[in-house]
């Protein structure tokens, strides 16, 4: 494989400014730098390889982009987001059409609740549509002689069903009552096939490789359901299934119509892939095992979305191939850009030009294209224009003995060119929580390493991907042992020497906005002040709002502190014990974390005359996917 350095020239330009290439000192990077979108998100090749499909920021918000591929004459098709609307994901059904998910907030009912739309496009911007109908009958009494409303979550597509280009499957509650059905969709028209009525208590379906239904499974009240179908077409609950009694879970089929992927736990506690026979239940081979690594999820094959890989996390994302030619690639781009994690984005349906994103904890990431029948690896785009690699600060792994022994796995980040001793540290707990921070590049902590702070992220106790004793530590722990191990981490980074204890702040999203407004309310002789993104401000109202969903009433049972009341270690309840002054930054448009979390706090902290202030951001959603949200 051979490394050139021409120039993939794109119809839409991506480069970085003039002013960027003069910034010589990580303090001196814009903000605008580190507060913008990825230049190219979600790039697919047409599986002809005539046409490039990806999402590209304009005015601070990703819009869907078509252009014609290297050579070719014509101007590129730019579809801008409409109102609140944001895209999601693309994918070429076929090399002349193109299927896309859009999102948005809405209310429902009492709750604001996130909305996805799929649609559809040709090559050359014609023809757009949104494919999915309204259901044709509707099985809900409070739906009757109502116009037909549109399901709310359309974006699982189980099957792209390669020999029928035209048509997809999709699972989706079209009539509203909690139970999916699957319809086979013309994406030219939108006209539609029932591929299989709902079941009560299946939400998800899942295909073997031929596209033919095979299992579901979902929830039916707090009580999880699964389906299997025999060879006759009938179906029967599995509950009882030796593999479920195991605790193993169905990910995709192999190329045997009766053999699985499963993923569930080994002695050890840790996520590994293995294969089984549905009809006898016998496991047949371990596909990836590996010591003190959890499997996260299967990859799919670029073309034909079948499973050839397994992804974990070694301090950064990796992919095991099982899939022999695959493998092989895989490591011939690995030995050619060997400083990068690199992942196989794209290719065409013969294989022969690929798209590969190559990142790095300090390089946001590099898009570049491969010509395997010219030997030829050229560079696409920079994913974030202006944030030079050597400029950015390395992400070093560290680990610190919580109270009770248990060693919590961290990432430190600290700031280039500065003092590695008594350092103003940013200590920043992961949202979740049963999540997980790794060394990859992220925009935040690298913003304020340039401005000279020491960013620390602890991986307590309840987060994923260091086994299963590890992660159920962390069940109904909030404000407990789950806060401790953060505080310990904090007081670790005093000893060390690392962190001037006069000069910390607490900052989270999501969960970890929850830890830091704890943070406040247990320790507020620890930090100078707490930082809460879209957090989690009044437990007992979320725990309630979130029974309201299917399921919701399984995952909320792992909230609060086993053995007392959430308003105990719910930061609203107990903001009397708040002493250091405390930030809220809310989108109002959030759908997971609602804007009357923040509101509310604020207001009570103005009522006990505590130092705060409440910034509202108008769109950005719960992760923040615009430049304008991403700045303030």
């Amino acid at each position: 494989m051979r490394t050139t350095l021409s120039l993939l020239v794109l119809l839409l330009s991506i480069a970085p400014s003039s002013k960027s290439d003069e910034v010589t000192r990580p303090a001196d990077v814009p903000i605008e730098l580190f507060a913008q979108l990825p230049a190219m998100q979600s790039p697919e090749i047409s599986p002809d390889g005539s046409h490039l499909a990806y999402l590209r920021p304009i005015n601070g918000r990703a819009h869907l982009v078509i252009q014609k591929m290297i050579g070719s004459q014509g101007k590129p098709v730019v579809i801008p987001p409409v109102g609140d609307l944001n895209f999601r994901w693309l994918h070429w059904a076929n090399s002349d059409r193109l299927v896309f998910l859009i999102s948005a907030t809405r209310q429902r009912g009492i709750r604001e609740t996130a909305e996805t739309r799929l649609w559809a496009i040709d090559k050359d911007g014609s023809n757009a549509l949104h494919i999915v109908e309204p259901s044709r009958t509707m099985k809900t009494g409070s739906n009757l002689g109502r116009a037909r409303p549109h399901a709310q979550l359309q974006g699982d597509v189980i099957h792209w069903l390669s020999d029928e280009p035209n048509h997809i499957l999709v699972a989706l509650d079209g009539d509203q009552n909690g139970a999916y059905e699957v319809r086979k969709i013309d994406i030219r028209n939108g006209r539609y096939n029932l591929a299989r009525d709902d079941y009560e208590g299946i939400q998800n379906w899942l295909t073997d490789q031929t596209g033919d239904l095979r299992l579901g499974w979902g929830y039916r009240s707090s009580a999880f359901k699964t389906l299997t179908r025999t060879d006759k077409g009938r179906w029967r609950s599995a509950e009882k299934a030796d593999w479920w009694d195991k605790r193993y879970f169905p990910q995709e089929f192999t190329e045997s119509p009766d053999v699985m992927f499963m993923r569930g736990r080994n002695e050890a506690g840790y996520w590994v892939l293995r294969t089984m026979d549905i009809k006898t239940g016998e496991f047949l081979e371990t596909i990836f095992e590996k010591e003190g690594i959890d499997a996260e999820s299967i990859v799919l094959d670029p073309v034909t979305r079948l499973p050839v890989g397994v992804a974990y996390v070694e301090h950064e994302e990796r992919v095991h191939y099982f899939d022999d030619s695959l493998a092989a690639l895989a490591r011939a781009i690995d030995v050619a850009l060997p400083v990068t994690v690199n992942e196989i984005v794209s290719m065409t349906s013969d294989r022969r030009k690929v798209l590969i994103h190559s990142f790095s904890d300090t390089d946001p990431g590099t898009f570049s294209f491969l010509n395997r029948d010219k030997s030829n690896l050229s560079f696409v785009a920079e994913s974030m224009p202006g944030l030079s690699p050597e400029l950015m600060s390395p992400v070093k792994p560290v680990s610190y003995d919580a109270r009770d022994g248990l060693t919590i796995p961290a990432y430190l980040t600290l700031p280039n060119g500065e003092s590695q001793e008594n350092l103003p540290v940013v200590v920043m707990p992961h949202g979740g929580p049963a999540a997980r921070d790794d060394k990859s590049f992220w925009f935040l902590s690298q913003f304020l390493a340039s401005r000279g702070y020491a960013v620390f992220q602890p991986n307590f106790r309840g987060s994923s991907g260091y086994g299963q004793s590890f992660e159920l530590a962390g069940r109904r722990e909030w404000g407990g042992k789950m806060q401790e191990d953060v505080t310990d981490g904090t007081k670790w980074l005093i000893e060390q020497g690392i962190a001037d204890p006069e000069r910390m702040c607490i900052v989270g999203w999501s969960y970890g906005g929850y830890s830091a407004a704890m943070g406040a309310v247990q320790t507020p002789d620890l930090f100078q002040c707490a930082v809460s993104i879209n957090g989690v401000l009044d437990l007992p109202r979320l725990i309630n709002d979130d029974r309201g969903y299917i399921g919701g009433s399984v995952w909320t049972r792992h909230m609060g502190l086993e053995g007392e009341n959430a308003k105990l270690v719910s930061p609203y309840h107990q903001a009397e014990h708040i002493q250091i002054p405390m930030l809220i930054i809310q989108a109002k448009d959030d759908s997971n974390v609602h804007l009357d979390q923040g509101k509310r706090m604020a207001s009570r902290l103005r009522r006990l005359k505590k130092p705060y202030e409440y910034i509202e951001v108008e769109l950005g959603g719960h992760s923040m996917t615009n430049e304008p949200a991403r700045q303030t």
